[in-house]
């Protein structure tokens, strides 16, 4: 390859395209066809379009895309959207709000758009959502990541929003991306971490690109300045100031460019350590001391770069037990010609398991933002979703081998092997008749896996409540799509847990079940992927199992609870005692 990056910009150009050929056409050959994931954003009202903003000054920001979540927003029951908008660098938001879309549970044009984001529309150029409770009074808050300051809408109980930025400690001017919430000092409320990218401003803005062609590109971040994320400690105090930022005196001090993070007890000692995925950095995988403080540990341990040590464009990150060995594995997504990497949490180390595993040649022709595990098919296996999309809107006029807007990717998990699924020959067909009279025909035939996205943030949940995991995806500059799962076919059991009052979805809970001769174990997460939240109820597929002989849920604070012969196929509330 001829990497021609010194100039600012990040790409390669081929000298060998008949290797590109062969690795799609391998993909291809192993790879799967199952029913469709449906693209039925039109059908069920949800209209969002995405604003870049973009200009022929190519402006970093306008490249990476925006955030979505799947969160109950109005307390009744089912999924709700937030999509979040970007605007313009240089005449700001104008009409490209974030948006709300209220499910109302209708079979027909089910999602229904709130007016002005109900008060949560944003102010700055818009990039992540962290849905969550962090107050403590039992409904969803908004959490949102612009260029220039995030956001904190209070939730007033019935899916209207209160800006209470400055009242909570919040703001900042820094460029934010993506954001968890995790009890950081296990002092039973909600801490939060925040990546943060990189410094910019449009006033500098350099001029990348290839003055020979007279082509400009996007700069890459090593033109600019690397920052340093942000850790906020909940001080529990709701009539004043909540959040104190106490990253540097809390370990927090290394520079990065960071794009995705997860949090999770990673070392399985009790508490919560944080992993941030940089672009063009090495990775971060922050140690907690069980009292909030952090101790990096990432390179040392063999989770911050890629198998050959290079470090990698680290996206998006999404954590889960894909090998069913009961601690948290890590996937993030990269750039084109790089694997996304697949870390396997071996107890003191990891090890970089994307090829063995059957990822990394399948990702090596595409650029991967949006990623998730999830279970589509409900048959107790973690599988794998991948929004991919270049960041270059120009790519093909210098490399023919790849495109701007890309196709999805789903991989089946076949016992700690993960296999592409391929969308079945007509899937674009049939999404077309589905979808055409709404979406219009010729937008039609290219929905589902088989259509091209440039894809972002995506979030994962069961917004029609028929028992399997649907995906919703923003992509930059495009309409979001809203992938119905037409492809499950197991059993299931989902656990909405009630944590205590400082911790109302139970945060950080971890679940195991032990499932037909199997153990099965899954984490209570907020804030995952890219710049996106997906639902806070676990969604276990089952397979052929009625019933899960036993169930433990350990609560972030320690207190275990052990229920035995528990029926699939239900939604089961589970409540933490509010005394050991």
């Amino acid at each position: 390859m001829i990497d021609v990056s010194s100039s600012g910009q990040r790409f390669r150009l081929p000298t060998a395209p008949v290797l590109y050929v062969s690795l799609f056409m391998a993909v291809a050959a192993v790879g799967e066809p199952i029913a469709p994931f449906t693209n039925v954003a039109a059908m069920e009202g949800v209209s969002f379009q995405h604003v870049t903003g973009a200009t022929e000054e190519k402006m970093l920001p306008e490249a990476y895309g925006s955030g979505v979540a799947f969160a109950d927003l109005d307390g009744d029951g089912d999924l709700d959207l937030y999509f979040v908008n970007s605007g313009s660098l240089v005449h700001g938001r104008g009409t490209a709000v974030n948006r709300i879309f209220r499910n109302n549970g209708d079979t027909v044009a089910r999602f229904e758009p709130l007016g002005a984001a109900a008060g949560a529309g944003g102010v700055g150029y818009g990039m992540g959502i962290l849905a969550g409770d962090y107050d403590g009074d039992g409904d969803i808050d908004l959490y949102t990541t612009e260029v220039g300051g995030d956001r904190l809408y209070a939730n007033n109980g019935d899916a209207t929003f209160a800006d209470l930025t400055a009242d909570a400690g919040m703001g900042g001017d820094t460029w934010g991306t993506s954001a968890v919430y995790f009890d950081a000092d296990l002092d039973g409320d909600l801490d939060l971490f925040v990546a943060d990218y990189v410094e910019f401003s449009p006033a500098h803005n350099p001029w990348c690109g290839r003055r020979d062609l007279d082509l400009r590109f996007y700069c890459d971040p090593r033109q600019f300045q690397p920052s340093v994320d942000r850790l906020y400690i909940n001080s529990g105090e709701h009539e004043g100031p909540v959040f104190r930022e106490v990253g540097g005196d809390r370990g927090i001090t290394r520079k990065g460019n960071g794009l995705g993070v997860a949090a999770g007890d990673f070392d399985a000692d009790g508490d919560a350590d944080i992993y941030v995925a940089n672009d063009m950095t090495a990775n971060y995988l922050y140690h907690n001391d069980g009292k909030g403080s952090f101790v990096e540990a990432g390179l040392m341990l063999g989770a911050a770069l890629s198998a050959d040590g290079a470090a990698q464009a680290g996206m998006g990150v999404d954590a889960g037990d894909f090998d069913g060995d009961g601690d948290v594995d890590l996937i993030v997504t990269n750039y084109q010609l790089e694997h996304n990497a697949l870390y396997r949490n071996e107890g003191s180390w990891w090890a970089e398991a994307a090829f063995p595993t059957g990822l990394g040649e399948a990702s090596l022709n595409f650029l991967g933002f949006g990623v998730g595990f999830f279970d589509y098919d409900n048959d107790s296996h973690l599988d794998l979703f991948v929004a991919n999309g270049h960041v270059h809107d120009n790519i093909e006029t210098y490399d023919p081998m790849v495109t701007h807007a890309q196709r999805a990717q789903v991989f089946h998990n076949e016992g700690a092997v993960f296999v592409e699924v391929v969308p079945a020959p007509g899937d674009g067909l049939i999404n077309g008749l589905i979808n055409g009279l709404a979406n219009g025909l010729a937008n039609g035939l290219a929905n589902g896996l088989a259509a091209r996205y440039v894809g972002r943030g995506s979030a994962f949940g069961d917004y029609d409540s028929d028992g399997d995991v649907d995906v919703v995806l923003n992509n930059n500059g495009g309409a979001a799509a809203l992938l119905r799962n037409d492809a499950a076919t197991g059993n299931w059991l989902r656990l909405a847990l009630s944590g205590r009052p400082g911790n109302t979805n139970g945060v950080g809970a971890r679940v195991r079940l032990l499932l037909a001769g199997r153990t099965v174990t899954r984490w209570v997460a907020a804030g995952s992927g890219y710049l996106s939240t997906s639902e806070s109820v676990l969604h276990i597929g089952t397979g052929t199992a009625a019933t899960v002989d036993r169930l433990e849920v350990l609560w972030p604070g320690g207190a275990e609870l052990v229920l035995s012969d528990v029926s699939c196929g239900q939604l089961l509330h589970i409540r933490e005692a509010l005394s050991p």
